[in-house]
């Protein structure tokens, strides 16, 4: 009933993939280089024309500047068997006749030319129905490019108008217009990239697409700029009203529980029949008990004091001059997560009462249900709060797009897979927050209590097998071998249907017990599956660690407390722990109420990421009446420097 609601659509370039005839503009910054002709770039550029008129039967007509021979083209495309032919004529209604008798003929019809407008002309003589000028610019900036906040645009409609710097990006801008007069959009964009023909024919997000119909969807400028427009209302609201509309949106998760579940049997059933991963289809799966203890969990946040303006220092810095240190919210946010639509509410309750904007993008198997939460969400917070303070996009492009936009958008919190979140580390320039593995670890200490052993072992591996707080690795000190201690701990777990994989030792020292060895010494299973291996003592269990973990969470088990503290101590993770289960490495559980991710960063938030993880501060100073440097420079002030209590700086 709700999908759609909340969704944001990007300018998909849906017309792209469709167009037949393509024509394109090569500048001369693409067909040359400083030595002569560019003849890998160019070639490339001919192999993914070749591609797309055998593979898509498209029509192709190059426009190339001057630089390579007019031989060269003919010869590059003929070891695809395409045929390139450089048209003769040189009278415009010669060269549009002679265009259309080579297409006509299945051949690539090849014009010398310079002029941008020379380019948007033939498209219009040949009827193409795209236009793209390849140069050694990315595409259409919001401003001269190189200029603080200049962003590239995905799209250019008529109505949008833009700053231009140097270069000849007006003339291209210029010649987009004057193809779309004819009804031809355009594509401005790098010639240099890789497959950049290729990935614009697919639809995807290269360039910018100059369009000659307004665009309805909204981009990633927009996007990004509405989220600013929620940035600074959400400052306006009081920490009363942040709790209320805290409220309304842990109330809803109960009141309208079937709705919200029925939406989730949607993307469920769908995940049946795709195939989906067992370990994310239990990620994706929502229940009444999971909408209650999201609905606690937010209602909790709702009660905690207000996190926005809190003073962190205050210092005299002479007679009426005081200056405070205060927390303020982080910016706007984008989080990316994978089937679990669970962290739709908690980060924008999180978001909500740390004042910061969402741009969200969850896994497109939870389409239904995340589109669901968020349009229950949108109308409960409304009017006070916007639709376009909490955004939700669509598509992986999508994202790819973002990724540039790091002038509007201050950090990035990636929550899924490992793949999911180092592709995301490696594609943009904005802050990521969060963890690539969760390679959790329990180690067994000779002086464990086995019976405790037992239940924080099987407690961290089958409460919920698919979390990254879950264990992966249980470590075993080597005096339990010969009790049987080691044997009976591990069996204790296979009686819950753990799979276990033995390290180099266990081979050896666990024989009795028949494990496979493992493939991988520090590996997240996701599921009912652990790797056993055996440590001479402590020390080697935190070189262990160390070497083969993902700085995550780690458990002792000992009734030695002097062990346990050096552990605590040595162990370098975001979250360590003595005779506890790894599973309580968690917003909810550590009273957080919510948590937007778990960063092992060590920049900035580490561990559970709640609400004092999205706030950074501010300095800010007061003068009761008029203070400048001059007047220290000349002794008509002195330094104090003076620290003041919280409550004297008020």
């Amino acid at each position: 009933f709700f999908f759609g609601v909340g969704l944001i659509p990007m300018s998909a370039r849906k017309a792209v993939p469709l167009s037949k005839r393509i024509l394109l503009s090569l500048a001369p910054s693409v067909v040359n280089q400083k030595s002569g002709p560019s003849l890998s770039r160019v070639g490339a550029i001919v192999e993914q024309i070749s591609k797309a008129i055998k593979d898509q039967k498209k029509e192709a007509i190059i426009v190339a500047a001057k630089g390579p021979t007019p031989a060269l083209y003919p010869s590059l495309f003929e070891q695809y068997g395409v045929q390139c032919t450089p048209v003769q004529s040189t009278s415009a209604s010669d060269v549009k006749a002679e265009i259309q008798t080579l297409l006509s003929q299945g051949q690539v019809p090849l014009v010398t030319k310079d002029s941008d407008a020379d380019a948007a002309q033939i498209a219009a003589d040949a009827s193409a129905d795209l236009l793209v000028m390849l140069s050694n610019i990315e595409g259409v900036f919001s401003d001269a490019p190189g200029k603080k906040g200049a962003q590239l645009m995905n799209s250019l409609s008529p109505s949008e108008t833009v700053q231009f710097g140097s270069g000849g990006m007006e003339e291209k801008v210029k010649a987009a217009r004057q193809a779309n007069g004819q009804q031809i959009n355009a594509i401005i964009a790098d010639g240099s990239q890789q497959e950049v023909v290729s990935r614009i024919l697919k639809g995807e997000n290269v360039g910018t697409v100059v369009q000659f119909e307004e665009d309805t969807t909204v981009g990633p400028l927009q996007i990004c700029q509405q989220a600013r427009r929620g940035l600074r209302e959400l400052k306006d609201l009081s920490g009363e009203k942040r709790s209320e509309l805290l409220r309304r949106v842990s109330k809803v998760l109960l009141d309208k529980a079937d709705v919200i579940l029925e939406a989730n049997e949607k993307d469920l059933e769908y995940a049946k029949q795709t195939n989906l991963d067992p370990h994310m289809l239990a990620r994706l799966k929502l229940s009444k008990a999971k909408l209650e203890t999201l609905s606690k969990g937010i209602n909790d946040i709702s009660n905690q004091p207000d996190p926005i303006g809190q003073v962190v220092a205050a210092r005299e810095i002479t007679e009426g001059l005081v200056l405070r240190q205060e927390t303020v919210p982080l910016g706007v946010l984008m989080v990316i997560f994978e089937s679990r639509p669970d962290a739709l509410p908690q980060v924008v309750a999180l978001g909500l009462r740390s004042g910061n904007p969402l741009i969200l993008k969850g896994g497109k198997e939870a389409a239904h249900t995340n589109a669901c939460l968020l349009g229950l969400i949108h109308e409960v917070i409304a009017p006070e709060v916007g639709a376009y303070t909490y955004q939700l996009v669509a598509s992986r492009e999508d994202v790819a797009s973002l990724m540039g936009m790091n002038n509007y958008i201050d950090l990035v919190i990636p929550r899924g897979s490992n793949q999911m979140v180092q592709s995301i580390q490696n594609s943009t320039k904005i802050p990521v927050m969060g963890h690539a593995d969760g390679i959790c670890h329990v180690y067994v200490d000779k002086l464990a209590d086995l019976d405790k052993a037992k239940e924080i072992v099987v407690d961290s591996k089958t409460d919920y097998p698919a979390a990254c707080n879950a264990m992966e690795t249980l470590l075993i000190h080597e005096d339990l071998l010969s009790s049987g201690k080691a044997s009976e701990l591990v069996k204790a777990a296979q009686a819950s249907n753990v799979k276990f994989y033995a390290g180099p030792r266990a081979q050896k020292d666990l024989s009795e017990l028949g494990l496979e060895p493992t493939s991988s010494l520090g590996h997240e299973y996701g599921s009912l599956e652990a790797m056993v291996e055996v440590v001479s003592n402590m020390e080697e269990a935190v070189d262990w660690i160390t070497k083969y973990g993902s700085a995550h969470t780690e458990s002792i088990v000992t009734e030695d407390k002097e062990a346990a503290e050096t552990f605590l101590k040595q162990v370098d993770s975001a979250d360590v722990f003595h005779n506890s289960s790894t599973r309580f490495a968690d917003g909810y559980r550590y009273g957080l109420g919510a948590e937007v991710g778990i960063s092992t960063s060590r920049i900035h938030a580490r561990g559970p990421v709640g609400v004092q993880g999205l706030l950074t501060t501010k300095w800010v100073m007061r003068s009761q009446s008029k203070h400048t440097v001059a007047q220290f420079n000349k002794g008509l002030w002195a330094y104090t420097h003076k620290p003041m209590a919280v409550t004297e700086s008020q």
